[in-house]
């Protein structure tokens, strides 16, 4: 082994990096963008998840002290960004339409409509806060795959390098080795991280939901009062 070698493999994990082949630093770059994709949804969703299940509570408990869904729509404050405000102007749309007569049939099964108006803002809702999601499920099933891809095309390269040069020196095999460790790492690196914070994300998203069809519930028993 020569003094370039052993600086290669002193030099970490960017020398690893740095003297490996076109094929491996190209897996390495394709797992970088996913890794850097996945956090910045990471710390997205955790964040829009956090405020939409603070504002949850708080929508709840104003709803338990209301009387009336006047009160109700008096004492939430605006918040355009949240899901349970969207819940509660779809709903009183529905309900000041019919009672100015706008829509067909004013004034009759007005609680079947505003049910059916909050169904579709749950549903709709719920897929708003489930995007970019698939992303990270892509990224734990795919990341893995590519490096995986890294490792077999370094111990090709290994056994290539032997057949040229008729040699089995560990100068001669652990350059490919060393590309096909780095790129399974970082494989398992980029999928692990998303494949634990979708799961943790998607309860997450479940509690929202559940939430959400609570405050529905509570803004039909105050319509109908």
């Amino acid at each position: 082994m020569g003094i370039s070698d052993i600086n290669v493999y002193t030099g970490g994990l960017s020398g690893l990096v740095l003297s490996a082949g076109p094929v491996a630093k190209t897996v390495v770059l394709i797992l970088l963008f996913f890794s850097v994709v996945s956090w910045t949804i990471i710390f997205f969703k955790w964040r829009q998840l956090s405020v939409a299940e603070k504002d949850g509570i708080r929508f709840l408990q104003v709803a338990k002290d209301s009387d009336s869904f006047q009160r109700l729509a008096a004492l939430y404050s605006d918040d355009p960004d949240s899901p349970f405000y969207k819940l509660l102007v779809a709903s009183y749309k529905e309900v000041t339409g019919r009672q100015r007569g706008e829509n067909p049939r004013a004034g009759a099964d007005t609680l079947p409509a505003v049910e059916g108006v909050l169904r579709v803002a749950i549903s709709e809702e719920t897929e708003r806060l489930e995007r970019r999601l698939s992303f990270l499920a892509t990224t734990a099933n795919t990341a893995p795959f590519i490096g995986l891809f890294g490792t077999v095309w370094g111990i090709m390269d290994s056994f290539r390098e032997i057949g040229v040069r008729g040699t089995t020196s560990l100068a001669v095999v652990a350059p490919g080795i060393s590309e096909a460790l780095i790129t399974t790492a970082l494989g398992l690196a980029t999928a692990i991280p998303a494949v634990l914070a979708y799961n943790y994300l998607v309860n997450r998203l479940r509690g929202v939901s559940v939430k959400m069809e609570s405050a529905s519930a509570y803004i039909i028993n105050l319509i109908s009062r």
